[in-house]
């Protein structure tokens, strides 16, 4: 402690004679200068406003590296690539991200410090101050102003709650690491009646879409008695002077039933076809697959006579048999039944939906054959539509510099039950796929937008694509009259693609125009594998 007084005695301070500044950009390229002086104009002075002081700190030997954060989980593989965990965050370098040809990078791991190469696209580019470690935050002002009361909602602070913001930012940190109390990150604020006013508002305009949920009765009559729920919120560390017990939300007055809504019925309007105004194509990434489930799963799932055992109920019962066993499985994963489901829904929701499809295109991918045939067992379209194999659908070939993956080939599909069409003739065959392996982020999307066209001039009707990620965005953009992505615009936007997602594109006036799909999106959370003999653990 004695050496801590000598050290701040040692320290001469200087009064702060300059005039206090407020960033709102730094360092930005200058093409985004434009734009941002326009956001600077918009905004209202009058506005009311909280401050707070905050102190991070980062390592500045990191200073001039990206923050990515994990989307995908990845094991290694090799004893110089990098562990790739959900909540992590890698630090890359520029040059490294912009000239790699194969999506490989060099990164280090802001968790634990290991360095080593991972794919980029299972990471996602975010703001550097999501791997900042926050140490302290202090209020400047002691209340929330009146006026966030008002009714200019504005009862969030900058687009957010005040403790979600602070959740926020100390989502992976560890507090106790650094020695602070939860206390003090609220400190100098202090909730009055007029702020639990404000929690009120932000209450009712968060709990709006839980309220808006109608009770449907047995006869769907019209006059229908609708359920208003009561929400009673105990304020816990609300407890002040002015504090006058429960927050009461009152009901909101529910909603008519929506025609996209599972609860809603199926009136006579929205049975309708909803494909018989315009054309539609419709574009579906496949589902969840089992080698970015489980990593490597080939080595324990087959035994030395290639026989395939299952080690998990969410792995497929049986496998088709095909000419490469067990290593045509490394670059054609099959799907998890999780993925078999997650098609058989949205299927569902399109039938549910009324959609027509008159004809069907999928890549040569296993898991998009399967997820083709699950979406139309949903679309009760099973044996209706032979579904056409397209290999110009697959993906990007500078993932794959050892040529077209080792597909099953028809008569394999077949064999395994599959409707295939045996008789078409692909715009891109197989050998001219092989040539692209070098292929430029600009030649994917015209390849992509190519083969698109290609089945529009050629069909009639309502059009479903099964194929991968990046089909949403390849196929549509030029389409829609938008120019092919750039590498790094092509990984952002493919993280923003779950499985299972469906594009629609509608042929308005004759131009095409991406729409709302059809059908609602299918969300879960991650389920980890459980270890029973955790719970022996002394």
């Amino acid at each position: 402690m004695m050496v801590l007084l000598l050290l701040l005695t040692a320290i001469s301070l200087e009064p702060h004679v300059k005039s206090l500044h407020l960033t709102l950009a730094y360092q930005f390229p200058q093409s985004q200068f434009n734009a941002l002086k326009t956001l600077v104009e918009s905004l209202d002075a009058s506005c009311a406003s909280n401050w707070e002081l905050r102190l991070y700190s980062r390592d500045p030997r990191l200073a001039t590296k990206q923050v990515h954060k994990v989307v995908y989980p990845h094991s290694p593989h090799e004893i110089d690539e990098l562990e790739l965990r959900i909540g992590d965050y890698i630090y890359l370098n520029s040059d490294a991200v912009d000239n790699s040809s194969d999506g490989w990078a060099e990164g280090i791991s802001w968790l634990t410090g290991a360095q080593g190469h991972l794919p980029v696209n299972y990471t996602e580019r975010t703001a550097e101050s999501d791997a900042w470690t926050l140490h302290r935050v202090v209020q400047l002002s002691k209340s929330i102003t009146p006026s966030l009361t008002s009714n200019e909602e504005c009862d969030l602070v900058d687009g957010r709650s005040l403790s979600t913001e602070t959740e926020d930012h100390l989502r992976h940190r560890d507090l106790n690491q650094v020695g602070i109390h939860a206390s003090e990150l609220i400190e100098g604020s202090s909730f009055n009646e007029d702020s639990e006013q404000s929690v009120e508002k932000y209450l009712r305009k968060t709990l709006k879409p839980c309220l808006d949920i109608p009770t449907i009765t047995n006869n769907h009559s019209s006059n229908q008695q609708q359920a208003t729920p009561l929400i009673e919120i105990t304020p816990n560390s609300m407890s002040t002077p002015n504090a006058s017990g429960d927050i009461k939300v009152e009901p909101i007055p529910a909603a008519p039933p929506k025609a996209d809504d599972t609860l809603s019925q199926h009136s006579a309007e929205n049975s309708m076809s909803l494909s018989s105004k315009n054309r539609r194509v419709y574009i579906m990434r496949h589902g969840e697959r089992v080698d970015f489930t489980f990593g490597t799963w080939i080595p324990y799932c087959f035994d030395e006579f290639n026989n395939y055992m299952r080690k998990d109920l969410n792995m497929p019962k049986t496998l088709p048999k095909r000419s490469n066993i067990p290593d045509g499985w490394l670059n054609d994963s099959p799907l998890t039944n999780i993925g078999l489901y997650q098609a058989s829904l949205i299927g569902e929701a399109l039938y549910d939906a009324r959609v027509q499809i008159d004809h069907v295109y999928c890549s040569p991918a296993y898991r998009c054959v399967q997820t083709c045939t699950s979406a139309l067992e949903g679309l009760k379209l099973t044996g209706k539509h032979k579904i056409k194999l397209e290999p110009g659908l697959f993906e990007w070939m500078a993932w794959y510099p050892d040529g077209v993956p080792d597909w099953l080939t028809k008569e394999e599909l077949q064999a395994a039950k599959y409707n295939i069409d045996t008789e078409y003739q692909p715009f891109v065959a197989i050998n001219n796929l092989n040539e692209s392996i070098k292929e430029t982020t600009e030649g994917f999307y015209t390849r992509n937008y190519d083969v698109l066209r290609k089945i529009i001039d050629s069909t009639v009707g309502n059009v479903l694509i099964v194929a991968h990620a990046t089909t949403l965005d390849t196929c549509t953009r030029q389409l829609i009259g938008e120019a092919p992505r750039n590498t790094n615009e092509l990984r952002q936007v493919i993280h923003k693609i779950p499985y299972c997602s469906l594009a629609n594109v509608e042929e308005i006036d004759g131009q095409w125009k991406l729409v709302e799909p059809d059908t609602l999106p299918v969300t879960h959370s991650k389920n980890p594998r459980f270890e029973w003999n955790a719970l022996t653990a002394t």
